[in-house]
C-alpha cells in the first residue's frame, strides 16, 4: 500500500514535494562536492610545498573562492535533503526519522567548520599585512596546514554521514513507499563511509579507496527521488 500525500500532509509535507526537494539537493550536493574536491583544490593544491600552494591560492583567487561557494552550496544542499527526507520517511518511523535529520545537522556542522579552515587561508593571504607581521614562510606554512586540515576533519565528519545513511536506509527498508532494494544499496553506502574514514585513523596503511564506489549508492536514490518519488 502507497501512503497518499493527504497521508503525508499530517508530517507537514506531501510526499511527492519532499521527495522532489530531497531530489534537488542531492543533484547540488553531487555537482558541488566533486567540483570543490576533485577539480577546484587538487589544482591548487601542491602536495608537500607549502610556497607554491600560497602561490597558486593567490593567482587563482577567484577558483579558491569557488571552492569555498561550492563546499558551502553542499552543506546547504546537505541540510535541505535531511529536512525534506525527515519528512518523506518519517511514515516508517518518525522517530528514527528525527534521529537521522539530528545526525544530519551534524554531520553539516563539522563539515561546516572544516571549511573554515579554507576560509581562514583566504582571509590569511587576503591581508597583505599578514607577510609581513607572520613572515613569508610562517604565512605559508599555516595556510598550508588550513588546506590540509580541512580533509581530516571532514573525514571525521564522513564518519557520522555515514551513520545518517544507516538510518536512512533503516526508514527506507521500512517504507512502503520506497523500494527496499535502495535500504539496502544506502547501508551498504553507509558502511562503506565509516570503514573508509575509520581506516584512515586506526589503519592507515590499509587502502579501502575500492569503498568509495558503494557512495553511487546515493545518485542511485537521487534519480529515484526525481523520477519516481515526486510523483508519490
Amino acid at each position: 500500500m502507497t501512503p497518499s500525500n493527504d497521508s503525508a500532509d499530517q508530517h507537514g509535507l506531501p510526499l511527492g514535494t519532499a521527495a522532489l526537494l530531497a531530489g534537488v539537493g542531492l543533484l547540488l550536493m553531487v555537482v558541488s562536492a566533486p567540483f570543490a574536491q576533485l577539480v577546484v583544490f587538487p589544482e591548487l593544491l601542491a602536495p608537500g610545498d607549502a610556497a607554491q600552494t600560497a602561490i597558486n591560492l593567490m593567482q587563482n583567487r577567484g577558483l579558491f573562492l569557488a571552492g569555498i561557494l561550492a563546499w558551502l552550496l553542499n552543506y546547504s544542499a546537505d541540510v535541505l535533503v535531511g529536512w525534506a527526507l525527515f519528512y518523506f520517511l518519517a511514515p516508517a518511523s518518525r522517530t528514527v526519522s528525527v534521529l537521522a535529520f539530528a545526525f544530519c545537522l551534524i554531520y553539516t556542522a563539522m563539515g561546516l567548520s572544516g571549511v573554515l579552515n579554507h576560509v581562514q587561508a583566504f582571509r590569511l593571504l587576503d591581508v597583505p599585512e599578514n607577510a609581513v607581521a607572520l613572515g613569508a614562510d610562517h604565512l605559508h606554512a599555516q595556510v598550508y596546514a588550513l588546506l590540509n586540515a580541512y580533509q581530516y576533519e571532514w573525514g571525521f565528519a564522513l564518519i557520522v554521514f555515514g551513520v545518517v545513511l544507516l538510518l536512512r536506509a533503516w526508514l527506507v527498508v521500512r517504507a512502503e513507499h520506497v523500494p527496499s532494494i535502495l535500504g539496502v544499496l544506502l547501508a551498504v553506502a553507509g558502511f562503506g563511509y565509516i570503514a573508509t574514514e575509520l581506516g584512515r585513523f586506526v589503519a592507515p596503511e590499509v587502502n579501502l579507496e575500492f569503498l568509495s564506489v558503494t557512495g553511487l549508492a546515493e545518485v542511485v536514490f537521487m534519480i529515484w527521488l526525481l523520477v519516481k518519488g515526486r510523483r508519490l
